[in-house]
Protein backbone atom coordinates (compact mmCIF):
# COMPACT_ATOMS: atom_id res chain seq x y z
CA UNK A 1 0.00 0.00 0.00
CA UNK A 2 1.23 3.30 -0.68
CA UNK A 3 2.12 6.22 2.13
CA UNK A 4 -0.51 8.47 3.05
CA UNK A 5 -1.02 11.19 0.16
CA UNK A 6 -1.74 15.28 0.13
CA UNK A 7 -5.56 15.34 -0.42
CA UNK A 8 -7.10 18.85 -0.78
CA UNK A 9 -10.71 19.58 -0.88
CA UNK A 10 -11.83 22.19 -3.35
CA UNK A 11 -15.34 23.85 -3.20
CA UNK A 12 -16.05 24.85 -6.28
CA UNK A 13 -18.98 28.02 -4.94
CA UNK A 14 -21.25 30.40 -5.86
CA UNK A 15 -23.91 31.92 -3.34
CA UNK A 16 -23.51 29.00 -1.12
CA UNK A 17 -23.72 31.12 2.29
CA UNK A 18 -26.65 28.97 3.32
CA UNK A 19 -24.71 25.39 2.78
CA UNK A 20 -21.09 25.95 3.27
CA UNK A 21 -21.14 25.21 6.74
CA UNK A 22 -22.84 21.74 6.29
CA UNK A 23 -20.59 21.15 3.81
CA UNK A 24 -17.35 21.51 5.40
CA UNK A 25 -18.54 19.82 8.67
CA UNK A 26 -19.14 17.17 6.92
CA UNK A 27 -15.90 16.74 5.92
CA UNK A 28 -14.02 14.46 8.16
CA UNK A 29 -11.50 16.04 10.36
CA UNK A 30 -8.30 14.40 8.88
CA UNK A 31 -8.99 16.17 5.72
CA UNK A 32 -10.50 19.74 7.19
CA UNK A 33 -6.64 20.89 6.73
CA UNK A 34 -6.23 21.30 2.99
CA UNK A 35 -9.47 22.78 2.24
CA UNK A 36 -9.80 25.18 -0.41
CA UNK A 37 -12.98 27.15 -1.75
CA UNK A 38 -13.06 28.95 -5.86
CA UNK A 39 -15.65 31.59 -5.65
CA UNK A 40 -17.45 32.21 -9.08
CA UNK A 41 -18.49 35.74 -8.31
CA UNK A 42 -21.07 35.50 -5.16
CA UNK A 43 -23.46 37.98 -4.10
CA UNK A 44 -24.02 37.12 -1.00
CA UNK A 45 -21.80 36.10 2.03
CA UNK A 46 -20.22 32.99 0.46
CA UNK A 47 -16.71 34.44 1.37
CA UNK A 48 -16.79 35.24 4.78
CA UNK A 49 -18.67 32.27 5.79
CA UNK A 50 -15.80 30.53 4.22
CA UNK A 51 -13.26 32.73 5.63
CA UNK A 52 -14.56 32.20 9.34
CA UNK A 53 -14.44 27.98 8.55
CA UNK A 54 -10.65 28.69 7.98
CA UNK A 55 -11.03 27.66 4.29
CA UNK A 56 -8.20 29.21 1.99
CA UNK A 57 -10.50 31.48 -0.35
CA UNK A 58 -9.66 31.95 -4.62
CA UNK A 59 -11.45 34.39 -6.84
CA UNK A 60 -12.21 32.70 -10.03
CA UNK A 61 -10.20 34.45 -12.66
CA UNK A 62 -11.89 33.56 -15.80
CA UNK A 63 -15.39 34.21 -16.80
CA UNK A 64 -18.22 32.49 -14.85
CA UNK A 65 -19.02 29.34 -15.26
CA UNK A 66 -18.83 25.68 -13.50
CA UNK A 67 -16.46 24.10 -15.47
CA UNK A 68 -14.55 27.45 -15.34
CA UNK A 69 -14.87 27.37 -11.25
CA UNK A 70 -13.66 23.97 -11.28
CA UNK A 71 -10.79 24.23 -13.27
CA UNK A 72 -9.47 27.01 -10.62
CA UNK A 73 -9.88 24.44 -8.16
CA UNK A 74 -7.69 22.13 -9.90
CA UNK A 75 -4.67 24.35 -10.24
CA UNK A 76 -4.81 26.29 -6.95
CA UNK A 77 -4.76 22.63 -5.76
CA UNK A 78 -1.94 21.74 -7.32
CA UNK A 79 0.16 24.54 -7.42
CA UNK A 80 -0.21 24.19 -3.11
CA UNK A 81 1.18 20.40 -4.09
CA UNK A 82 -1.75 18.48 -3.77
CA UNK A 83 -1.14 14.66 -4.32
CA UNK A 84 -5.08 13.96 -4.51
CA UNK A 85 -7.97 16.86 -5.56
CA UNK A 86 -11.33 15.94 -4.32
CA UNK A 87 -13.95 18.02 -5.99
CA UNK A 88 -17.19 18.40 -3.53
CA UNK A 89 -19.90 21.31 -4.37
CA UNK A 90 -21.01 23.88 -1.88
CA UNK A 91 -24.52 22.92 -2.17
CA UNK A 92 -24.76 20.18 0.30
CA UNK A 93 -25.66 17.93 -2.97
CA UNK A 94 -23.02 15.09 -2.21
CA UNK A 95 -22.16 13.68 0.57
CA UNK A 96 -18.35 14.80 2.08
CA UNK A 97 -18.55 11.75 4.62
CA UNK A 98 -17.88 9.26 1.81
CA UNK A 99 -14.24 11.48 1.19
CA UNK A 100 -12.23 8.43 2.77
CA UNK A 101 -13.82 5.73 0.87
CA UNK A 102 -13.03 7.79 -2.73
CA UNK A 103 -9.19 8.78 -1.49
CA UNK A 104 -8.34 5.10 -0.20
CA UNK A 105 -8.58 4.01 -3.76
CA UNK A 106 -5.93 6.17 -5.25
CA UNK A 107 -3.40 5.91 -2.19
CA UNK A 108 -3.14 2.03 -3.09
CA UNK A 109 -2.59 2.33 -6.39
CA UNK A 110 -6.17 0.99 -7.43
CA UNK A 111 -7.56 3.74 -9.38
CA UNK A 112 -6.56 7.57 -10.67
CA UNK A 113 -10.32 8.97 -10.94
CA UNK A 114 -12.91 8.03 -8.25
CA UNK A 115 -16.36 8.75 -8.89
CA UNK A 116 -19.07 9.23 -6.11
CA UNK A 117 -21.89 7.23 -7.84
CA UNK A 118 -25.64 7.78 -6.99
CA UNK A 119 -26.56 5.18 -8.88
CA UNK A 120 -24.83 2.64 -6.88
CA UNK A 121 -25.87 4.60 -3.18
CA UNK A 122 -29.52 4.98 -3.70
CA UNK A 123 -30.44 4.48 -7.05
CA UNK A 124 -30.36 8.51 -7.58
CA UNK A 125 -33.33 8.73 -5.26
CA UNK A 126 -34.94 11.96 -6.00
CA UNK A 127 -33.40 13.04 -8.89
CA UNK A 128 -35.80 14.12 -11.39
CA UNK A 129 -36.93 11.85 -14.10
CA UNK A 130 -35.65 13.89 -16.98
CA UNK A 131 -32.01 14.29 -15.15
CA UNK A 132 -31.80 10.85 -14.43
CA UNK A 133 -33.40 9.02 -17.95
CA UNK A 134 -31.09 11.75 -19.47
CA UNK A 135 -27.94 10.69 -17.41
CA UNK A 136 -28.80 7.15 -17.94
CA UNK A 137 -28.98 7.19 -21.95
CA UNK A 138 -25.73 9.47 -22.19
CA UNK A 139 -23.75 7.43 -19.69
CA UNK A 140 -25.16 4.11 -21.91
CA UNK A 141 -23.44 5.21 -24.58
CA UNK A 142 -20.48 6.68 -22.78
CA UNK A 143 -19.95 3.22 -21.29
CA UNK A 144 -20.37 1.95 -25.03
CA UNK A 145 -17.92 3.83 -26.67
CA UNK A 146 -15.32 3.33 -23.63
CA UNK A 147 -15.93 -0.14 -23.10
CA UNK A 148 -16.46 0.76 -19.62
CA UNK A 149 -19.00 0.14 -16.72
CA UNK A 150 -19.19 3.11 -14.36
CA UNK A 151 -23.02 3.70 -13.68
CA UNK A 152 -22.49 7.38 -12.88
CA UNK A 153 -20.33 9.07 -15.47
CA UNK A 154 -22.13 12.68 -14.51
CA UNK A 155 -21.55 12.75 -10.72
CA UNK A 156 -20.22 16.29 -9.38
CA UNK A 157 -17.85 14.64 -6.42
CA UNK A 158 -14.93 12.63 -8.12
CA UNK A 159 -11.22 12.55 -6.78
CA UNK A 160 -8.48 12.04 -9.33
CA UNK A 161 -4.69 11.95 -8.65
CA UNK A 162 -2.12 14.40 -9.30
CA UNK A 163 -0.20 12.42 -11.85
CA UNK A 164 -3.30 11.95 -14.11
CA UNK A 165 -4.42 15.69 -13.58
CA UNK A 166 -0.92 16.74 -14.77
CA UNK A 167 -0.97 14.34 -17.88
CA UNK A 168 -5.03 15.90 -19.00
CA UNK A 169 -5.10 19.42 -20.28
CA UNK A 170 -8.21 19.93 -18.39
CA UNK A 171 -7.59 24.13 -19.05
CA UNK A 172 -8.86 23.63 -22.39
CA UNK A 173 -12.54 21.63 -21.41
CA UNK A 174 -15.98 23.13 -21.40
CA UNK A 175 -16.44 26.06 -19.07
CA UNK A 176 -20.35 24.51 -18.17
CA UNK A 177 -21.27 21.76 -16.89
CA UNK A 178 -19.41 19.37 -19.31
CA UNK A 179 -16.47 19.80 -17.54
CA UNK A 180 -16.54 16.68 -15.80
CA UNK A 181 -17.41 14.95 -19.39
CA UNK A 182 -14.71 16.02 -20.86
CA UNK A 183 -12.40 14.96 -17.74
CA UNK A 184 -13.93 11.48 -18.02
CA UNK A 185 -12.50 11.07 -21.81
CA UNK A 186 -9.22 12.78 -21.11
CA UNK A 187 -8.64 10.04 -18.08
CA UNK A 188 -9.77 7.26 -20.19
CA UNK A 189 -7.95 8.21 -23.37
CA UNK A 190 -4.99 8.56 -20.52
CA UNK A 191 -5.51 4.99 -19.51
CA UNK A 192 -6.57 6.29 -15.93
CA UNK A 193 -8.25 3.30 -14.32
CA UNK A 194 -11.30 4.16 -12.50
CA UNK A 195 -13.61 3.08 -9.23
CA UNK A 196 -17.11 4.13 -8.01
CA UNK A 197 -17.89 4.63 -4.98
CA UNK A 198 -21.86 4.79 -3.85
CA UNK A 199 -22.83 7.57 -2.13
CA UNK A 200 -26.38 8.97 -1.13
CA UNK A 201 -28.28 11.66 -3.11
CA UNK A 202 -29.38 14.98 -1.65
CA UNK A 203 -31.51 16.84 -3.51
CA UNK A 204 -32.94 20.02 -1.56
CA UNK A 205 -34.23 23.58 -2.19
CA UNK A 206 -30.32 25.14 -2.60
CA UNK A 207 -28.96 21.98 -4.80
CA UNK A 208 -27.86 23.25 -8.43
CA UNK A 209 -29.61 21.94 -11.52
CA UNK A 210 -29.42 22.85 -14.81
CA UNK A 211 -32.15 23.63 -16.89
CA UNK A 212 -33.78 21.65 -19.88
CA UNK A 213 -32.22 24.00 -21.89
CA UNK A 214 -28.79 23.37 -20.50
CA UNK A 215 -29.61 20.06 -20.25
CA UNK A 216 -29.90 19.56 -24.21
CA UNK A 217 -26.74 21.60 -24.49
CA UNK A 218 -24.95 19.18 -22.31
CA UNK A 219 -26.18 16.65 -24.26
CA UNK A 220 -24.89 17.60 -27.32
CA UNK A 221 -21.69 18.93 -26.25
CA UNK A 222 -20.75 15.04 -24.36
CA UNK A 223 -21.61 13.85 -28.48
CA UNK A 224 -19.33 16.48 -29.40
CA UNK A 225 -16.34 15.30 -27.17
CA UNK A 226 -16.99 11.54 -27.85
CA UNK A 227 -16.24 12.28 -31.49
CA UNK A 228 -13.68 13.87 -30.70
CA UNK A 229 -12.18 11.22 -28.39
CA UNK A 230 -13.02 8.70 -31.24
CA UNK A 231 -11.49 11.11 -33.51
CA UNK A 232 -8.43 10.82 -30.76
CA UNK A 233 -8.40 7.40 -30.73
CA UNK A 234 -8.84 6.51 -34.53
CA UNK A 235 -5.69 8.55 -35.25
CA UNK A 236 -7.26 10.76 -37.37
CA UNK A 237 -7.75 13.73 -35.58
CA UNK A 238 -5.99 14.63 -32.34
CA UNK A 239 -7.79 17.74 -30.71
CA UNK A 240 -6.15 20.14 -27.97
CA UNK A 241 -8.34 18.03 -25.63
CA UNK A 242 -6.47 14.45 -26.44
CA UNK A 243 -2.78 15.55 -26.53
CA UNK A 244 -1.89 13.54 -24.04
CA UNK A 245 0.93 11.32 -22.35
CA UNK A 246 -0.44 7.99 -21.86
CA UNK A 247 -0.05 5.86 -18.77
CA UNK A 248 2.53 3.02 -19.23
CA UNK A 249 0.32 0.13 -17.68
CA UNK A 250 3.23 -2.33 -18.70
CA UNK A 251 5.20 -0.89 -16.14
Amino acid sequence: MKKSMKVFIAIPARNSEKTLEKVYYDIPIKFRKNVLLSDDGSRDSTIDVAKKLGIKVFKNPRKHGYGSNAKNCFNKALGLGADIVIILHSDYQYDAKKIPDLVKYIENGKADFTIGSRILGDKAEGMSAFRFLGNRLLGFIENLIMRTKVTDLHSGLVAVSSDLLKRIPFNVDSDDFGFHTDMVFQAHYANGKFKEVGIPTRYGDASSSISIYKSIVYGFHTLDTIFKYLMAKSGLMKHPKFRIKKIDRKN
